[in-house]
């Protein structure tokens, strides 16, 4: 499958997708590109303001509080680790230890580290641990891609 991609400065954006035969990746890509974009409300210096879900880096769990970070930000999110995973797994999150959730299309690479577990390295630089239980996990998806692919 060939990419095309072209920077406007104005006008309306677009995708096309040209296909000899509708398949599942086909189908994802309509899908994807068809959802409306998900915000999450989020507080911040008792602030408060919706997000798009896409922008979060990761989700962690401290002390009780959930909190949403950003490549730059931190924000107070009202929700737990679960419910965020339920919402949001379409959108590509998925638990990476007991305490975070992980937005697997912000990773820019991975590396495997002692007793199963795994680094990841984030669009912003920044490492976090996917521990042991959900490695296993992380690992099937991406043999599920790969074989897609094919």
């Amino acid at each position: 499958m060939k990419l095309h991609l072209e920077e406007i400065s104005e006008g309306q954006e677009e995708v096309l997708v040209r296909y000899r035969q509708m398949n599942a990746t086909i189908q994802a890509i309509c899908d994807l590109v068809q959802k409306p974009d998900k915000k999450l409300l989020v507080s911040s210096d008792g602030n408060q303001q919706y997000m798009l879900i896409d922008d979060f880096l990761y989700f962690e769990s401290i002390d009780g509080k959930t909190f949403a970070y950003t490549e730059d930000s931190v924000y107070q999110v009202h929700h737990s680790l679960k419910d965020l995973v339920q919402a949001y797994q379409d959108r590509g999150f998925l638990r990476a230890a007991k305490s975070l959730v992980l937005n697997l299309y912000r990773i820019a690479h991975f590396k495997s580290q002692s007793f199963g577990r795994i680094e990841a390295t984030l669009d912003n630089g920044e490492k976090v641990l996917i521990s042991r239980k959900y490695a296993a996990k992380l690992r099937q998806l991406l043999r599920e891609g790969v074989a897609d692919e094919d």
